[in-house]
């Protein structure tokens, strides 16, 4: 689903950046956006003490939250999944015979963040890399280290600023105005050579696989919400499949699922309160549901492309808000070897050491703060050496070593992401492929070869073959709505109004309410925990309109915009948000909890 961290934010542990954004007390985020219109207190004595029977559409995290919530609340519910499994953009593969992530594969943040707490809970390993990293120039040539921290503070200094900017001046940016025009406004206050700004600039393109799309379509306006939660930025090791498990476990001991049920139709008149069950739902197969409520945890590229599922339509406002916010495209292309022939020991131990922070067990220190370590992550500046198919957008290329994963999860792959008009490229070239076919491995091995024979340790042999290729295809999944997750792109005019828009959908009236990563909290946005808050939200609000309990909801703490601070560095680690903040959870340390039986 998501590459919120990559090489830039993990250098911020490397530049000594101590202190955090600071945001507004305010309420908890699953609690964001559940405040009812005046319209709804028309309904509140007429619903009083009515138990509701709840169509929920889709079971991937959002929908399976909600669901936890108002079977808690004694809410009969019943979830309609088009797929034949659940999870929705959380899903794993196999590749070289190990089990990997195709969809989401970070924690974002882990100040109060509930997807952390439940990867303790389900025995999930995580961790937390600081290591010395690898950055090739559009030449194939290593940048060296001294240039590389150069243009990673001024990314740093510049990316904070333009959150203050866009935080404090929103409304008047232009909404053409991009991050990377802002990025270049900056450049041009520098005493930097032709080289260096030459490279800073295709630093800042590296944000594309952050949102999904190329920097020039970041909103400078919107900048602001792609903020996220305070704390550490957490890849889950062991994949997501345990939280999932958790997650879902819990939803469907009080709900009935109907999995290959994808939904067509969607009538809900304005709500009648002299009849029960007048919203019907229509599946693919022909079979009816009737409900007295819906909430639709769809993808926003779902809704996009299939509004004419609702009947009557969707109020103009509504409408508007889905077809404003953008979403984006990332995907993953894994590769196996037979050995991890990269992995080998750097000649420069990393300013601070090489760190890991690993989830998993009992209360253990390890200190691996000592010798040198390989590197986790590598870059790869727009290549001049690679012919791209199309001169939109940018052809950077970023990768994990997943060899570097703690023992029990390493194996000998690397992650590549891509995004935007690249991703588009591949998943057009292999979606109607056989994943074993030697189509499907001459192309991806064609694509990405240029890259990993760079890498040291690189040469003829046979360790050196890939044995094994895996690329997600969210593109080409209508399911997901051909894409990834949402995202704010220039243009947009009023980012935050669509997405408290959305939120309240046409509830209180009609009975339709929205969930998903798309209607999170601002500080959950393009999230998987966001998806799962905004479950919480949906749920909290139908059980506000039927006056029901408040069982699951937690306590109310924040989901304001960021407050501006002074521009610069000591503003706080700010660069690749979504919970990259640099600030270590517990350097060195095993962290553990025992799993919870269910």
């Amino acid at each position: 689903m998501e590459c919120k961290a990559n090489y830039l934010s993990q250098l911020a542990l490397r530049l000594d950046y101590s202190t955090s954004r600071k945001r507004r007390t305010g309420p908890h985020p699953a609690s964001v956006g559940r405040k009812l219109p005046l319209s709804a207190n028309v309904y509140y004595l007429a619903l009083m003490g009515k138990t509701p029977h709840v169509g929920v559409i889709g079971a991937g995290v959002s929908g399976l939250r909600c669901a936890d919530i108002l079977g808690q609340n004694g809410v009969k519910v019943t979830i309609l999944e088009a797929r034949d499994r659940i999870g929705g953009r959380i899903t794993q593969a196999d590749v070289g015979g190990y089990s990997v992530d195709l969809g989401a594969n970070w924690i974002h943040g882990t100040e109060g963040n509930p997807v952390d707490q439940i990867s303790r809970i389900s025995g999930t390993t995580t961790c937390e890399w600081d290591g010395e990293e690898t950055v090739f120039d559009t030449s194939g040539k290593l940048l060296d280290e001294a240039t590389t921290l150069k243009i990673a503070e001024w990314m740093w200094t510049t990316v904070d600023k333009g959150f203050d900017f866009s935080t404090r001046s929103k409304d008047t940016i232009p909404p053409e105005m991009s991050l990377f025009d802002f990025c270049c406004q900056q450049l041009e206050q520098t005493d930097f050579t032709a080289e260096e700004k030459a490279a800073c600039k295709e630093f800042a393109k590296f944000w594309g696989a952050y949102v999904g799309e190329p920097v020039e379509r970041q909103s400078m306006k919107f900048f602001c919400l792609e903020e996220c939660i305070e704390g550490t930025n957490l890849f889950v090791a062991s994949t997501y499949k345990n939280i999932l498990s958790h997650i879902s476990q819990l939803a469907l001991q009080r709900a009935d699922l109907c999995l290959n049920s994808p939904v067509v139709s969607i009538q809900a008149a304005k709500r009648d309160l002299t009849r029960d069950r007048q919203i019907t739902v229509t599946t693919a197969g022909g079979q009816k549901y009737h409900f007295d409520d819906v909430i639709v945890t769809c993808p926003l590229g779902w809704l996009k492309k299939n509004k004419s599922v609702f009947n009557p339509t969707l109020p103009p406002r509504l409408s508007s808000a889905i077809d404003s916010i953008s979403y984006g495209r990332l995907e993953k292309i894994y590769v196996s070897f037979p050995r991890a022939f990269w992995n080998i020991p750097t000649k420069h131990t990393p300013n601070g050491g090489g760190e890991m922070t690993v989830v998993n067990g009992s209360d253990i220190t390890l200190n691996v703060n000592t010798g040198h370590h390989p590197p986790v992550h590598t870059q790869w500046l727009q290549p001049d050496y690679v012919k791209a198919p199309s001169t939109e957008g940018s052809w950077n290329m970023q990768c994990v070593s997943l060899a570097a994963l703690p023992e029990n999860c390493a194996h000998p792959t690397l992650l590549f992401y891509i995004y935007g008009p690249c991703a588009a490229h591949v998943v057009s070239n292999i979606k109607d492929l056989d994943e074993a076919s030697p189509a499907y491995y001459e192309f991806l091995d064609d694509f990405v070869r240029p890259f990993y024979s760079l890498l040291p340790g690189y040469s003829n042999s046979t360790n050196c073959k890939p044995t094994d290729f895996l690329a997600s295809k969210w593109i080409s999944d209508d399911y997901a709505g051909n894409g990834s997750y949402s995202n704010f792109q220039v243009g947009l005019e009023a980012g935050d109004k669509d997405i408290e828009t959305m939120r309240i959908g046409v509830g209180p009236d009609r009975g339709i309410w929205f969930a998903g990563e798309h209607t999170a909290p601002f500080v959950g946005l393009g999230t998987t925990t966001g998806a799962y808050w905004s479950g919480e939200r949906a749920a909290g609000q139908i059980c506000d309109l039927y006056s029901l309990g408040q069982l699951g909801l937690g306590v109310r703490k924040d989901d304001s915009l960021p407050m501006g601070t002074n521009p610069g560095v000591s503003s706080g680690n700010t660069m690749f948000h979504k919970g990259n903040n640099a600030s270590p959870r517990a350097s060195t340390t095993i962290l553990a909890t025992a799993v919870e039986s269910q």
